[in-house]
């Protein structure tokens, strides 16, 4: 059984799992990076809806070099974290693992939108297309994944192919 999996049946049988977060439940503080698209904020994981990124285990190149592209998708969300308090509203939707999605702002700016702008994210069609002009822009600057010589799996077509509970 998998390590993640296992945790979550024990805090299940110990009653010890947080309550679900609702649709429109706001948390706000510094943000943390936990994941390429997952942050921290107030205790609550947040994984950021419409926004996919590079998984950890995931190889990318440039060229014929090897890119860590997850630890530059996570830089650059670090980046973004950087600049102030974060505030999101959760959608109410969680994945199996309990986690819950959500849209934050940083002073107004929408977190999402400024990641996949970096080229780092990719937009996340399977849950909205708000971030799909972001997407295109960093697509003709050649920015991130988007560099020219870049060779990057859709982070979905590559979970796909390596299943292990991943999103």
């Amino acid at each position: 059984m998998r390590p993640v999996l296992a945790a979550l049946l024990a805090s299940l049988a110990l009653g010890c799992v947080p309550a679900m977060a609702a649709e429109g439940d706001t948390v706000t503080g510094p943000g943390r990076t936990i994941d390429a698209d997952i942050i921290m904020v107030d205790n609550q994981r947040v994984i950021l809806w419409g926004v996919d990124a590079p998984e950890r285990d995931q190889i990318c190149t440039v060229g014929s070099q090897k890119w860590a592209c997850w630890d530059a998708a996570k830089q650059a969300l670090d980046g973004i974290l950087a600049r102030g308090d974060a505030t999101c509203v959760l959608t109410g939707v969680a994945d199996p693992f309990g986690r819950s999605h959500g849209t934050c702002t940083i002073d107004g700016m929408d977190v999402g939108e400024a990641f996949v702008g970096t080229g780092m994210a990719r937009a996340y069609l399977d849950q909205t297309d708000a971030y799909l002009a972001a997407e295109e822009a960093a697509k003709a600057a050649g920015l991130g994944v988007w560099q020219a010589g870049a060779k990057v799996d859709d982070p979905w077509a590559w979970r796909k192919r390596n299943p292990g509970g991943f999103r």
